[in-house]
């Protein structure tokens, strides 16, 4: 046992938190805390994007990798199924929600035996679709009807398991403001719940905004390349 805590380093443990973070959500919408739960899925993605800066400027473990992808599942894949299953209990909804979550894990496994692209990602992040989940619900009073539910979970599963490219988040100037957008909506619900739905509107637009963002890079590319073409 003790080897096995040996080979852990400060990135795995903020992966563990990750997991106990999804783990948490789980267990709090079991007791009808809709908006903790999915705050703490919003905890979770800030933990997985931390533990892989740290990853790379200290060096990670040889576990790290896989253990990444494990709490991925737990916090962004089988979480947000539960959170959508408990908030609303249809047929159509429980269908989709399964087609979500088996799209997650065979993103992620593809993800784990790909050659790393140091600017884009093969299809929309798992992490990301949990994100969205969580920020939509946050939003969400009550409104949201079963077919539209379903119909988010088929796209967000459809976009996991495409071969769109999704650009990698890790500069400062993206980086920060996405910070400051996600504590914005978590420190407004440690503050006051009633203003979450609010204070979550940015991070759910940032979101809608990334799911797109593939067709900006795309006519950006074409631009790039009809200009090169008259320029040379």
């Amino acid at each position: 046992m003790n080897d096995i805590f040996s080979t852990l380093k400060l990135p795995d443990l903020i992966t563990l938190l990750n997991a106990l973070c999804g783990f948490g959500a789980i267990v709090a919408i079991q007791y009808g805390m809709v908006q903790l739960s999915c705050t703490l899925i919003l905890l979770a993605a800030i933990a997985d994007g931390l533990d892989g800066s740290m990853a790379r400027y200290i060096g990670g473990s040889d576990i790290g990798g896989s253990l990444d992808s494990l709490a991925d599942v737990i916090s962004f894949g089988v979480a947000p199924a539960i959170i959508i299953t408990t908030y609303i209990s249809e047929f159509v909804t429980f269908v989709a929600v399964c087609f979500y979550l088996i799209c997650g894990i065979l993103r992620l496994a593809r993800f784990n035996i790909s050659k790393p692209d140091s600017a884009f990602f093969k299809g929309l992040p798992i992490t990301a679709g949990g994100i969205t989940v969580a920020a939509i619900i946050l939003v969400d009073e009550g409104h949201l009807q079963s077919i539209a539910v379903a119909a988010g979970c088929i796209i967000l599963g459809m976009l996991m398991v495409s071969s769109i490219p999704y650009m990698k988040i890790r500069s400062k100037k993206k980086t920060l403001p996405l910070t400051l957008i996600f504590a914005i909506s978590i420190v407004s619900y440690f503050l006051d719940p009633a203003f979450t739905s609010i204070a979550t509107v940015p991070l759910m637009l940032a979101m809608m905004l990334y799911i797109i963002s593939p067709i900006f890079i795309r006519n950006m590319g074409k631009d790039i390349h009809e200009h090169n073409k008259q320029h040379n």
